[in-house]
């Protein structure tokens, strides 16, 4: 059932779910892979109340449609600039999670004339889980039909330190988000896409490595030190790589931070993007 909230846009020919609230400085906010924008949910609430939020699904997400494209960072950067185009969005904040922050650093790579200022969570790099990783074996998509809720429950312990937070609403979301037609094959097609048994595909480290440092973009980066997902190292690499950046370690957080620390999460983002001229910071400097 549609929650009320719900909007509907059609981008390239495929519908795209989105959530908008609140008005001032507009905020976009992308998930990662297998996300939902419903993921956004405790932090919108508070952020509404001083910027214009916009989270979505991206295609293959959530309630968004799903064509069977390659779902490469490449493709889904073009798509994020179609929404930009489809949403009459001009210059923004932007903000990624996971598989989006290396999607929101690309778009902010090829268009930093749409980007104000970039937050990462968490954000996918170099370097990627194994259990990740495997996705790229050519046989699964023939085996894994169906995800089974006891493999949800797993993978949300695993990316929650806080094992409380985890509440029956947001297994059912995961589970049937996870389950709608198509939404396997894009996971799979994400993984195939854009990583090999051994990582981030040759190419497209090449790319960040070789660009990333060009970009002047003031970045936010945050981690939870407790992440079991995405390693910490991703983070502190892009700080390090980022001219412009202020990295923000959560000591008691796992991967899906803006849930399960949403309080700090946007007390750090109202932070900086309150901030009239953010210069680059040793990492740690800000612990919350």
């Amino acid at each position: 059932m549609k929650n009320e909230t719900d909007q509907f846009i059609t981008v390239n020919q495929c519908s795209i779910r989105f959530r908008e609230a609140g008005n001032g400085p507009t905020l976009v906010l992308v998930h990662g892979i297998a996300g939902y924008k419903e993921e956004w949910q405790p932090a919108i609430n508070i952020l509404q109340e001083k910027f214009r939020v916009i989270a979505l699904d991206l295609p293959g997400h959530g309630l968004s449609g799903k064509p069977d494209i390659a779902y490469t960072i490449s493709n889904l950067t073009d798509f994020v600039k179609s929404f930009f185009e489809a949403m009459q969005l001009e210059k923004v904040f932007l903000a990624g999670h996971s598989l989006g922050g290396a999607i929101t650093l690309s778009f902010t790579m090829q268009y930093p004339h749409l980007v104000e200022r970039l937050i990462l969570l968490n954000s996918a790099f170099t370097q990627l889980p194994l259990f990740i990783r495997l996705g790229s074996l050519g046989f699964l998509p023939h085996v894994i039909r169906k995800v089974p809720f006891c493999f949800v429950k797993a993978s949300a312990k695993r990316a929650f330190y806080d094992h409380s937070m985890i509440t029956n609403r947001w297994l059912k979301d995961a589970y049937r988000y996870m389950n709608e037609p198509g939404a396997l094959r894009v996971m799979f097609s994400i993984i195939r896409s854009n990583m090999t048994l051994m990582g981030l595909k040759k190419e497209l480290r090449e790319l960040f490595l070789s660009k990333l440092n060009q970009l002047t973009t003031p970045t936010l980066i945050l981690y939870g030190e407790k992440d079991r997902v995405v390693p910490n190292r991703n983070s502190k690499a892009l700080h390090q790589v980022l001219p412009v950046s202020d990295c923000v370690p959560f000591e008691n957080c796992g991967h899906e931070l803006q849930y399960e620390c949403c309080e700090q999460f946007c007390e750090q983002v109202i932070r900086f993007l309150n901030q009239k001229n953010p210069v680059k910071m040793e990492t740690g400097e800000q612990r919350t």
